[in-house]
């Protein structure tokens, strides 16, 4: 399978947000593009005394649908009234794949919210797996979806996922909290950019003790609940709780491009890329990857 390239300076240029509420997943999709227009460097040129006045009038009109970098796609009205039950092929070839190359109007990035996601019919995930694939760098596309299983195994390659919702991690959590190694885990991240190569070597090798699986779910749900708070700001959506202060100040460090690496890093050892790569290694691999940012 083809792998997602990304260059240095941009983020992940696809992620589904997966959760239960509908208001959930357009609250959470709506912070993130606010965040995402709002990193715009000339904010003065647009006539804005502060960048504080210019993410105040990005959020007015993400929130209002009037942003031209955000396009928001949805189900299409029906001719006798009502709406259609799902996206055809047709709406992502005009809505999407027809407009992905065009340009920013306003900043650095343009962002696709699709709604409703898993009722894209199979013709249409189809049609936006080149443009998940191949997306401008400029492009972020976020899936909106209540059943991941609806969609395509390739479009779910190609993603990163981001749960907005309740689901079976607390019990997780409370597995993971009885791990001494894993324990330690977070804070060791939060203070990853004052550690020297042999203290990381040696955690890497306490960490190699862990079970694989173990590891990188605990990984998985760090990296939910960074993107989720510099999304959203709100602590009570996190599900490490315990570890709030951890996760506030890595989501307020860490940028979008890396995140968006660290997601690529632990896609790749789900899809079996790295089995034959020593455990320690690996975690090496991640570790100064975010020692680069931290």
């Amino acid at each position: 399978m083809k792998e997602i390239k990304i260059s240095s300076n941009r983020i992940h240029n696809a992620y589904l947000l997966l959760g239960q509420e509908e208001e959930d997943l357009v609250n959470m999709a709506n912070r993130f593009a606010i965040t995402l227009l709002s990193e715009e460097k000339h904010f003065q040129e647009k006539g804005f005394a502060t960048k504080e006045q210019y993410r105040e009038n990005v959020a007015l009109r993400v929130e209002k649908g009037e942003h031209p970098d955000c396009i928001v796609v949805d189900f299409q009205e029906k001719a006798g009234g009502g709406k259609k039950s799902s996206i055809s092929i047709e709406q992502i070839r005009t809505e999407v794949k027809g407009t992905a190359d065009i340009s920013p109007k306003e900043g650095e990035y343009k962002l696709y919210l699709i709604k409703h996601s898993d009722t894209m019919t199979v013709e249409a995930q189809n049609a936006i797996l080149k443009t998940l694939e191949e997306a401008p760098d400029f492009v972020v596309i976020l899936l909106l979806a209540q059943n991941e299983t609806k969609l395509l195994d390739t479009v779910l390659s190609r993603v990163v996922k981001v749960f907005a919702g309740e689901m079976d991690i607390e019990k997780r959590l409370r597995f993971f909290s009885q791990n001494p190694a894993l324990i330690k885990l977070l804070p060791f991240l939060r203070e990853l950019s004052f550690k020297k190569q042999q203290e990381m070597q040696e955690f890497a090798e306490e960490l190699s003790t862990v079970p694989a699986e173990d590891l990188f779910c605990f990984l998985d749900i760090i990296l939910r609940d960074v993107l989720c708070y510099k999304c959203t700001g709100n602590p009570a959506l996190l599900y490490e709780k315990e570890g709030i202060p951890c996760l506030a100040e890595m989501g307020q460090r860490y940028s979008f491009r890396l995140l968006g690496k660290w997601g690529e890093y632990l896609e790749r050892y789900k899809r079996g890329k790295t089995y034959n790569v020593q455990i320690s290694l690996q975690i090496m691999d991640l570790f100064f990857l975010l020692h680069e940012e931290g």
